[in-house]
């Protein structure tokens, strides 16, 4: 994703492979739910640091991008899925606020949420 794919995207709606969090300073609770969707179905962009608003999707930036991706690596390859998922990781400046966006790739094996069965 280039920052003007992402500029786009954030002028419509939210789409079926594109998910924006504020994860202003921690990686949301819901993520999770949100990555085996993509992984089971036909892969997506979960977009940290953009709050949408109804309509309209608001760059509020992550304030420490580096904490907020290892938090995030640390996820998906921890114990919280059956299997390993690899992200490509995209980030973005507007303005000095960051955006930091992650291809969620759609597995082999369809992963699912450990202690969710």
């Amino acid at each position: 994703m280039t920052k003007e794919e992402l500029i786009e995207k954030h002028r419509g709606i939210e789409w079926e492979d594109f998910e924006v969090k504020a994860a202003k300073s921690d990686i949301p609770k819901s993520i999770c739910e949100t990555v085996s969707s993509f992984s089971n179905t036909s892969s997506g962009w979960i977009i940290f640091g953009v709050e949408q608003n109804g309509t309209e999707f608001l760059i509020s930036g992550v304030k420490n991008p580096e904490k907020i991706e290892q938090d995030f690596i640390n996820v998906l390859r921890g114990d919280k899925f059956n299997v390993k998922i690899v992200p490509k990781c995209a980030k973005f400046n507007f303005s000095e606020k960051l955006a930091i966006a992650f291809y969620i790739p759609i597995s082999t094996k369809s992963p699912f949420i450990m202690g969710h069965l």
